[in-house]
């Protein structure tokens, strides 16, 4: 029978509950658009019209539809949008995510894809009918935008305010105009759509896209994770076999921690992982957490990931923070312990996990040395 030694839910999710009930933070947005996103953009609009730049409002309500924003797409076409807002899990305890978490759209026949902050470009290659619709990560059961229909939840609140713009071709000069009548609202906006996504990686389409991974210049080879209020994984595709000498290597320096709570209920599981993907669709974490002790093993506790991902957890507390640790974990044993059964054959993917949905606090840590290895064979994966 494979191990489940946390402990009990309840102590930390009254801890929780306390530390929420009473107050209510902000929501997470950058300033310019907390301050009230149509007050401070109608007047711009008004003056970027003349530069070619036209505007959509859209209103995105929480519930699982696709809202059809009456747009079409040429291929190709230059279209930014500014969202405000929160969905709420929980509303009385604060437990909600930003238009980067969770605001999702389609450019016709494209997959679907998440925005990647409250002020971002959309891709338009395609050309196409522009939707939008506002679901938690990890609940759309394909790239078309169909919904999983087993993952079944009460009704969400709240959703999202969300400005498209459209710009002209030559858009340079208008973007100059719109950065001078407020840097914070456009200044996120670049001349060209930025892709940062480190090579040969990508993010899980499940959870979006994401700035939250990207290479150190300064060294080959590391990779640095730095989030806030956002949720990612970014996944390395191998082909290894499993054997019971099969190792995973890697280094890590964790810098901050994104929890405040042991990370093993739902409202509080903001964490930083390694993780190996196996062949019959599981996968195994390795984890640092706030409090937790080493060698916690613990099923995920949101819906869909709590019958598909095991985590493990292999540093604890602050003592080590900002130090590079060393890492080597026997890949078959610490899945017989964890999770048992019959047994995959071979590993087919490596995934850094960020998550800083729940809380929206901040997390930061670099990677380097990560490979597998079973006997010669090695698998470098940075």
């Amino acid at each position: 029978m494979p191990l489940r030694n946390a402990p009990s839910p309840v102590p930390t999710t009254l801890r929780f509950m306390a530390s929420r009930i009473g107050h209510r933070l902000r929501a997470d947005q950058p300033a310019a658009v907390t301050a009230g996103l149509r007050g401070r953009l109608e007047p711009l609009l008004r003056s970027l019209a003349t530069a070619g730049v036209s505007a959509h409002w859209q209103e995105v309500q929480a519930g699982g539809e696709w809202f059809d924003t009456g747009l079409d797409l040429a291929p190709g076409e230059a279209v930014s949008i500014q969202a405000e807002g929160m969905v709420w899990l929980a509303r009385a305890l604060d437990v909600g995510f930003g238009p980067q978490v969770g605001l999702w759209y389609r450019v016709g026949a494209a997959p679907l894809r998440k925005v990647l902050g409250p002020i971002a470009w959309l891709d338009a290659a395609s050309g196409g009918r522009l939707s939008f619709t506002t679901k938690p990560p990890g609940e759309f059961a394909a790239q078309d935008g169909a919904f999983e229909p087993d993952l079944t939840r009460k009704p969400l609140k709240g959703g999202f305010t969300v400005a498209v713009l459209r710009w002209p071709e030559a858009r340079s000069a208008a973007l100059a105009q719109a950065k001078a009548g407020d840097a914070a609202l456009f200044g996120p906006l670049v001349a060209e759509p930025e892709r940062a996504t480190p090579y040969g990686w990508h993010y899980l389409w499940r959870l979006g896209e994401g700035g939250i991974f990207s290479n150190d210049r300064r060294h080959p080879g590391r990779l640095c994770c730095e989030t806030h209020a956002d949720v990612g994984i970014l996944q390395f595709p191998v082909d290894h076999p499993l054997t019971p000498e099969t190792r995973i290597d890697w280094r890590w320096c964790v810098e901050e921690l994104p929890s405040r709570f042991p990370e093993h209920t739902a409202p509080t599981h903001d964490y930083l992982s390694i993780a190996i993907e196996f062949d019959n669709g599981l996968d195994l974490t390795w984890m640092w957490s706030v409090g937790l002790p080493v060698g916690t093993i613990f099923q995920c506790p949101l819906p869909w990931w709590d019958k598909r991902e095991t985590h493990w957890v292999v540093r604890s507390g602050a003592g080590q923070l900002g130090q590079w640790l060393d890492e080597s974990r026997p890949v078959l044993d610490d899945y017989r312990q964890a999770i048992g059964g019959v047994e995959p054959r071979r590993i087919v993917g490596v995934w850094l996990i960020a998550n800083t949905a729940f809380q929206r606090g901040r997390g930061r840590c670099d990677y380097e040395g990560i490979q597998l290895r079973t006997g010669e064979t090695r698998t470098v994966v940075t």
